[in-house]
This record gives C-alpha cells, structure tokens and sequence, in this order.
C-alpha cells in the first residue's frame, strides 16, 4: 500500500499494520529531514506532488515489489506540505516470511521511489533563500557524470565525440538473457547504448549463476529481465533500460524488431532463432546471432542483402534436426567461459555495426571458435542460390517478364480485410522441412507446395489469377512474393498473419 500525507508519520502505528503472524522480518526504512543540502544549510522543507500521478505510480511500485519477492507486504508513505529538520519525510516498511526478502524488497522501494515518484520540494535556507529541487534527479546532481563515465572509450580515435553520439542514439534489442545475453547486454550497456530493451520471459535459477553473471542469489526466482535492467542501471545510469519479461514469438516479434538499431540473438534454440531472424531480415534490421554448445560456438551477423541468411545454412533440415545436431543449449552441458566469449563478441559486433566500423566481411562469415583448442575458424557464408528467403535466383527462361510497376521492394503483405477485397485468388500454402498441410482446415481451393520448389512455384503462378502465397510466418512467403514480382509478376501477394491453422510439425 502507498499512502501520500500532510500528518506527520507515526512510525509505531504503521509497523503495527505490517504485523501478521506468518512474517519473520520486518525491515524499515525511515529518511528524515536533514540540515544540509550539498554544502547549504536548511532549517525547513515543503514537499509538494502531484497527488493523482503519485499516488498511481506508488502503488504501481508497491505491486511491482510485491510481485518482485513473493510472500513481501510493502507499505509506504510519502509526506507532503511543511516539514522541519528531523521530521520524518519517508517511511518504507516490509513485512516477510525471511529477511533476505524483506531487506531486498525494502531497498528496492527506497530505489524505485527516488527515482520514479512525482515529487518535488522547496529548500528553505537560514538566510530567507528557497529553491525548489525534483527529487527524481537530486542523487545524480550529486553523482557521477557521463563524461568521466565514458572517458577512455571516448578517447578511442574510432569513436571520439561522433561515436558518443551514434552510441547515445542507437536502439538496440537483446533477446535472451541467459550466458550470451547477460555479458553481451553487460557492455551494450558499459558502452553507453541510449536505449537498450531487454527481452525475457525466464525467471533466475540456480543453475543459470555459473555463467549467467548479472544475477546473484539475491536475484533467484526474480523475473530475468528485471533483474538484468536492476543490475545495468546500477552500472550506468546514463542510459534507458527497458525489461520485457515476455516470450519473444511470432505475435511480437515485428513490434519488437521494428526500428531497432540492431538486434542480437542470444537464444537458446532454433525455432525462436528463425523467428527472430525472419522478422530482422523483413524489416532490415542487422541481427547478430550466437550459439553454443559445451566448449564450442558459432557468430554470424546477418544483413539483408549481405551474404547468405540463416536459411542458407539449414539445408532443407527441420528445427527438430537441427536442434539435435546442434545440441539445443535449454538444459544442456555448457562451458562458462564459451558463453561469456561468444555473448562479448556479439556485443563487439554491435558496437562496430553502431559506430559505422563494420566491413563487407562482417556480414559474409560465420566464425567457429573452441574454446578447448582456443582456434577461431572464418568461413564463407554465401546466399544459397535456391534459397526461399535471400537467394539470386535468375529470372524465369520461360519467356520475357510481365510489364509491371511493382518492384521487389514495393511491399505485398496483406491482412485479412485486405485479402477479402481482391475477390478470387489463388492460395498457395508454401511448407517449410518437416511440415504437412491439412487440405481440410484450409481455404477452399488452397494448394500446398514445399518452400524450396521454386520452380514448381513459378509454374503454379504462371496464371491470370492473382496469386496469395501463405507459410507459418508470413515472411519468405513475402521474400518469395517480392522475388516473383521482381520477375514481371504484379499481382501475387503475401498474406501477414501466416497460415498456422493449415500446417503443422509431424
């Protein structure tokens, strides 16, 4: 509960409403009014909030707390109006079952309240003087300062006062925060990324300590990304920190790609990888992506028209295969060490891409490294010639292309109501490795076709009809849309939502 009050604070009563026979702890925290204010001297203070925006935000904080560390009852009260020296301002108490809970709940509210609550005060000084302070930005007039912060990266001739910049600028999505998130989002946020979301739906375990190093004990059964933002905020708070404790899937992943600097991959199994990888290639976002498996790990920096993608690499292999293949990391053996390597690196490679310091290569190699051998092995990531989503495949030799205005770039994803406004077409269901089509949940007339068959596709759009093509994601479905279109065929679309209801895994 959060309570804002022109009374004085009865600190013995408000314990009193804490007290219930199950807790263990109590802790409080009491800020009083001093006599000094950065080397003045004050004999009064006058609090003053806006009632409505801080009573909502302090219960906001109260149930975040509460929800933080189970078990915890938190109660706050904030004073308002006229206060003399000595006088309680603050009083924040946690009841709970164990006192580590009750201590980390306590200082979190004293954190979240400064930080957060609409509150300002006047200082009245001894010689008639006042002036008003906001209390959200007191502690970092006091605090460090963003140059001396930053000071030995900026005195690098490769980043300098323009790279500040561009660093303060960028937007940068981290998805996973397990042994490749944690170091990676570590030095995005060292480095002084302005804004950097954090995307997670696990919770700390035990098991995640070894290598997972922005969580402590303290943080176990927390939610991982607010306990990642809580541990970068503690380490730079220059810059904005964003904690989406979700899973990162289908239905997001657009939303959570779009407008984004870049992205970075830090998952632990190929199905969200594709996904992730689809929605950066459809919005043209650099995607840098590791994996690991126990001493050994891969780094590949995808980039739309760069190189080869990631469906390139597969080989026509399902996810199921080629999380086999590869070891899914979710409860495998991991060296710490590998993890820690492979996540800085895809920091490194965000930072080059930011600053403008990345190469041609950058986004053509995939990077092998042992960490038992210490070897680093680049290779060559070309574009699958026959690939559905990023391969050069050569024009249709049967006959000269249509004359159209459309051109690869012009977009052709549809919705549902846009789909009902051509009238009659042709749906095309595209299935990817290891799915099969289920005629009777389809749309009347739908037809099914492997992804990889492009030739086969060329024959089944080479009508007068106008054409709709449709897979689980909607994405190389569109890749293929663009293709056709770029070949002389204007009217064959993508339709945005995908297909599922019609395809499914074995």
């Amino acid at each position: 509960m959060f309570e804002l009050t022109e009374l004085p604070i009865d600190s013995t009563a408000l314990r009193a409403k804490l007290a219930r026979p199950e807790a263990g702890a109590c802790v409080v925290f009491e800020g009083w009014v001093r006599n000094h204010h950065l080397g003045q001297p004050v004999n009064e203070l006058h609090y003053e909030a806006f009632d409505v925006m801080a009573k909502l935000e302090g219960d906001a904080i109260v149930t975040e707390i509460e929800h933080r560390y189970p078990g915890c009852t938190v109660l706050c009260v904030h004073r308002t109006g006229a206060l003399r020296v000595g006088e309680l301002a603050v009083w924040i108490g946690v009841a709970s079952p164990h006192r580590q809970a009750a201590f980390l709940a306590c200082r979190r509210g004293i954190e979240e309240i400064k930080r957060r609550l609409p509150v300002w005060k006047k200082e009245h000084h001894p010689d008639g003087a006042a002036e008003w302070v906001n209390c959200t930005t007191e502690a970092a007039s006091r605090g460090p300062k963003s140059a001396d912060y930053y000071a030995r990266q900026s005195a690098l001739p490769e980043v300098g006062a323009t790279g500040e910049t561009q660093l303060a600028n960028a937007r940068v999505l981290v998805v996973g925060l397990g042994g490749l998130g944690c170091p990676a989002a570590l030095y995005l946020a060292g480095a002084g990324v302005g804004q950097l979301t954090l995307v997670d739906s696990g919770k700390v375990e035990l098991s995640n300590l070894h290598r997972q190093i922005l969580f402590t004990t303290d943080d176990l059964g927390a939610p991982k990304a607010e306990a990642a933002v809580d541990a970068l905020r503690a380490r730079n708070p220059f810059i904005q920190l964003e904690a989406l404790a979700t899973e990162f899937a289908a239905q997001n992943a657009r939303t959570l790609v779009a407008g984004r600097t870049v992205v970075l991959d830090c998952t632990d199994n190929f199905a969200t990888r594709f996904i992730l990888h689809d929605a950066c290639f459809s919005a043209g976002v650099p995607l840098v992506q590791a994996a690991v498996h126990r001493f050994e790990g891969t780094l590949d920096v995808f980039r739309r028209g760069s190189g080869g993608c990631l469906h390139c690499l597969r080989q026509n292999r399902s996810v199921a295969e080629l999380d086999a293949a590869a070891g899914n990391c979710s409860g495998g053996a991991v060296f710490g060490p590998a993890v820690g390597v492979l996540g800085t690196l895809q920091a490194s490679e965000t930072l080059k891409i930011i600053l403008g310091r990345e190469t041609a290569e950058t986004f053509r190699q995939t990077h092998l490294i042992n960490l038992l051998d210490c070897s680093v092995l680049s290779i060559a990531r070309e574009a699958n010639l026959n690939c559905p989503v990023c391969g050069r495949v050569e024009t249709a030799s049967s006959g000269a292309a249509r004359t159209t205005s459309a051109s690869a770039d012009t977009p052709v994803m549809l919705e549902a109501a846009e789909l009902a406004a051509l009238g009659p077409v042709r749906l095309i269901a595209l299935l990817d490795a290891g799915e099969t089509f289920d005629p009777s949940r389809a749309v009347a007339g739908t037809l099914s076709l492997p992804m990889s068959d492009i030739a086969q596709l060329r024959e089944m759009t080479a009508t007068t009809e106008t054409v709709v093509l449709t897979c689980r994601r909607g994405v190389r479905s569109a890749a293929l849309a663009r293709l056709l279109r770029a070949e002389g065929r204007a009217d064959i679309y993508a339709m945005a939502a995908g297909s599922p209801a019609i395809m499914a895994a074995p």
